[in-house]
């Protein structure tokens, strides 16, 4: 029975068995493009996600329109002077007004956007929800008539070890002993103390957000925090690392999507110090060099900045490796004590 069922296939004509196959390939690929449409609809769920709450976001009526809430973003990473350049911008932001005279309303570092952004304070919400990015935006700008200005500044990296302030994604000790390649490549990285690309997705839409972005010579950075992260040369691993993220971010994300304008701009701290030593320098001329305590706290102010170079070099020397030799530090500690002794 067997070899007569086999004998029958046999003499199957070539036209069936092309149909046959036809059918089954039909078949193979119907499910493959039917795979390939669930795919394309979770993610096509997911733009739609963040666009439903573009919508809904723009029709709360107690939330301020885009051209009146801004969020500026000092950015930087640990150790640019954050906390002294600041100050100057908080302060010349409270003397800003709007076409009718009424002054901005000025947030610094508001308790709202830092618990949204870095989920401290115990939030926890994911960045992307809902709920909390209209809260948020709600509390940061009313809908009251006035022009809001947020500003934050925290660095990149920021926080501690163990930081119980918390963090969503909290500094990591393996940074350390990692390359720039690799801290740039890491998740956790790549979300501390926030996802830069999120942020500006998320919020961008409904706010105009600036990144005011501080740079400072590296040796001088590192300097600044030489005993964190175990020492000068994990600190400068995580310092490199960052930058590189930074670079990162900013080459992709130069442009507001919804203005054209630009995104971000820099500021060279290196220069406005150079501008602070000048106008001393110029100040300086014109002192009385007759009344000694003046010229003696003037030439002490200009071997503080000689030094201030040759410790930068110490620096360089130290990062490279290389001796320093303790005589030259003694006898440059000698010659300060003599000079401003003389002067």
């Amino acid at each position: 029975m067997k070899d007569g069922q086999t004998n029958q296939l046999r003499f199957i004509s070539p036209k069936s068995r092309l149909f046959f196959c036809l059918i089954c390939m039909s078949i193979i690929v119907y499910t493959k493009i039917s795979n390939v449409q669930v795919l394309n609809n979770d993610i096509n769920k997911f733009d739609a996600s963040i666009r439903d709450i573009t919508h809904s976001f723009s029709k709360h009526p107690n939330q301020a329109p885009r051209n009146q809430c801004q969020i500026i973003y000092i950015l930087g990473v640990e150790g640019a002077i954050h906390h002294g350049f600041t100050p100057i911008l908080h302060s010349l932001a409270l003397h800003q007004i709007d076409s009718t005279g009424q002054p901005h309303d000025v947030q610094l570092q508001p308790r709202a956007l830092r618990s949204a952004l870095f989920g401290r304070f115990r939030e926890k919400r994911p960045l992307n929800d809902a709920s909390l990015i209209r809260d948020t935006l709600t509390d940061l700008c009313p809908n009251d008539g006035k022009r809001h200005v947020i500003i934050e500044d925290s660095s990149f990296p920021c926080g501690q070890e163990g930081d119980p302030r918390g963090y969503r994604y909290p500094r990591q000790s393996e940074w350390r002993n990692m390359t720039m390649s690799q801290i740039v490549e890491s998740e956790v990285a790549i979300n501390h103390p926030v996802n830069l690309y999120q942020f500006v997705e998320l919020y961008g839409r409904y706010a105009q957000i600036r990144f005011v972005v501080l740079h400072r010579p590296f040796l001088d950075t590192v300097a600044s925090h030489m005993d964190w992260d175990g020492g000068w040369e994990g600190h400068s691993h995580l310092i490199m690392g960052f930058m590189m993220l930074l670079r990162r971010f900013l080459d992709e994300r130069g442009v507001d999507d919804v203005s054209g304008g630009n995104l971000w701009t820099i500021v060279c701290v290196e220069r406005l110090m150079s501008k602070f030593y000048q106008y001393q320098g110029e100040h300086g001329s014109q002192v009385d060099y007759e009344e000694w305590d003046l010229g003696r706290r003037l030439f002490c102010r200009i071997w503080q900045i000689f030094l201030d170079g040759l410790r930068e070099s110490v620096t360089i020397a130290l990062l490279r490796g290389e001796r320093v030799l303790a005589t030259r530090s003694a006898c440059l500690r000698v010659i300060k004590l003599c000079l401003c002794w003389i002067t």
